[in-house]
């Protein structure tokens, strides 16, 4: 018999040692032909069955292990860790038990980290599990805080996490105009380095820039027609309603000068970009050019 246990690395690995401590396995078989032979084979001191771990084995090694996983023997259990199976090992898994465990998202990973708080006797309020869901992390790198939070005295707040917790909050383009924005120069350059780190596109934050600002000068012209728009007037800027009023609430503290400079250096860094210079430099120019030309506050 061979069960594979595919999907989130954390989860998979998990759902198989909790198989193997049922039927008796201890310890991972050496994925190797000879290694693995032995384990099917019963010996003087236990049962046949292995655990293999797959995830480091390349199509050769496959090659040489995959005849002796075709004719396991009657009533041997061989348990594979394969989240990501490669697609050989895919085809051969249609034919066997598959168990398959996804990585939560949205919605599904914050009720994740709620019960796996439980398990720790940790209450997790509701706004702290959806900060430990936004953070950049997998489920076992989760795991480890959540273990460290049910260690600090209740109630727990989120200073007290934010605090703790070793993993960053990920990084959008709009953090980066946000930051922009706000006149935060310090913040912007250091959203800007990070981005780049993480082999974000220049082009795609020069989007996001050129989106946000288009944004704000509809909401400008809004103003300009009527101070106090309604809501019916919002829905002519054709954003989410929460974006839209606070385009409007940036809108007031602009210029009109100030806009139109905005918008002049948006065009050039994304002229420079297309023209195959530096990208970042002409982003870097531009994020320079709007922290120099929008009011502060």
């Amino acid at each position: 018999m061979v069960i594979a246990f595919t999907g989130d690395p954390f989860l998979a690995k998990e759902a198989l040692l909790q198989e193997a401590s049922l039927r008796g396995l201890t310890r991972f078989t050496e994925p190797t032909p000879e290694a693995l032979a032995e384990a099917l084979s019963p010996g003087l001191f236990g049962q046949a069955g292995a655990l293999l771990d797959l995830r480091e084995v390349g199509d050769g090694e496959w090659k040489a292990l995959k005849p002796l996983l075709e004719n396991v023997p009657e009533g041997v259990a061989v348990l594979i860790l394969d989240p990501k199976p490669t697609t050989a090992r895919a085809a051969f898994y249609r034919t066997r038990e598959r168990r398959d465990f996804p990585t939560p998202k949205g919605k599904d990973l914050v009720r994740h980290l709620e019960n796996r708080a439980k398990r720790l006797g940790l209450r997790l309020p509701a706004g702290i599990a959806q900060y430990l869901a936004s953070l950049e992390g997998d489920l076992e790198a989760l795991e480890r805080e959540l273990e460290k939070l049910a260690l600090l005295t209740p109630p727990l707040t989120l200073e007290k996490v934010e605090r703790v917790v070793a993993l960053k909050p990920p990084v959008t383009g709009f953090d980066l105009v946000r930051a922009v924005l706000e006149g935060d120069a310090k913040r912007a350059f250091r959203h800007l380095k990070r981005l780049r780190e993480e082999g974000e596109e220049p082009l795609r934050l020069l989007g996001a820039f050129a989106w946000q600002f288009a944004l704000l000068a509809r909401a400008w012209m809004l103003l300009e027609e009527n101070p106090r728009p309604t809501e019916g007037d919002l829905a002519r800027l054709e954003a989410h309603p929460y974006a839209a009023k606070r385009a409007v609430e940036l809108a007031r503290s602009l210029t009109g000068n100030a806009l139109k400079a905005s918008l002049e250096a948006l065009i050039a860094g994304e002229r420079r970009a297309k023209e195959g210079k530096d990208p970042w430099l002409a982003l870097e120019r531009a994020v320079h050019t709007l922290l120099n030309t929008l009011p502060r506050g």
